[in-house]
């Protein structure tokens, strides 16, 4: 898919982009958590198989085919996808704050990323190359694996210290700081960075 393509897709759907890595996009997937009623972005199967393709963790041809499965299992699997998302705020609020990181969240994450290790194999690719695919690419559990991999990439290999949350008083929305000065301080400019300015000039 092409960037201009791809941008276009992402600006047609609910969910949040401003995370500069897929994890962190799909932790941003609840929001306005401060509020008695967050707003799930996570509605059913359907919508975890988008946001895994929009966010590049499975490829358009696996979300084609996983699109259609309904019923009990696909519930199941959604449940586990958004317990496995507020296992993964646990762990970057706990590093927001500097406190002890649950280990009851990082048990949780551990265990649905040996899971979907176990439905990958090991495949050639090209000559000489070796890359890792899905066992079963259209088996319903493949878009929370996919979360899964994307958590355990995240907490593994990011800069730890570039990991903001948005300095807002009233989102709880996470982001990889890439500015050059490493300053950020808002999800996004045209909101809460415009909002909270507005509200500070008033203050004044």
């Amino acid at each position: 898919m092409s960037q201009a393509r791809s941008l276009m897709t992402r600006s047609a759907n609910p969910f949040e982009w401003s995370g500069g890595h897929a994890a962190l996009d799909f932790v941003n997937t609840l929001d306005e958590r401060p509020l008695p009623s967050p707003v799930e972005q996570l509605a059913g199967y359907v919508a975890l198989v988008r946001f895994t393709e929009l966010a590049g963790l499975i490829e358009p041809t696996v979300a084609r085919r996983l699109r259609s499965p309904e019923g009990a299992t696909c519930e199941r699997v959604v449940t586990r996808a958004r317990n496995l998302r507020e296992r993964l705020f646990a762990v970057l609020t706990a590093i927001h704050a500097r406190r002890q990181v649950p280990t009851t969240a990082l048990d949780a994450i551990t265990s649905e990323v040996r899971k979907a290790h176990a439905a990958q194999t090991l495949a050639a690719k090209g000559a000489g190359a070796i890359t890792r695919r899905w066992s079963t690419p259209d088996a319903v559990e493949t878009p929370l694996h996919a979360c899964a991999l994307a958590i355990e990439e995240l907490l593994l290999s990011a800069d730890r210290s570039r990991i903001r949350k948005c300095a807002a008083h009233d989102c709880a929305v996470y982001f990889i700081d890439t500015s050059k000065a490493h300053r950020r301080q808002w999800c996004s400019m045209r909101n809460c960075g415009n909002r909270e300015k507005q509200r500070r000039w008033r203050a004044e």
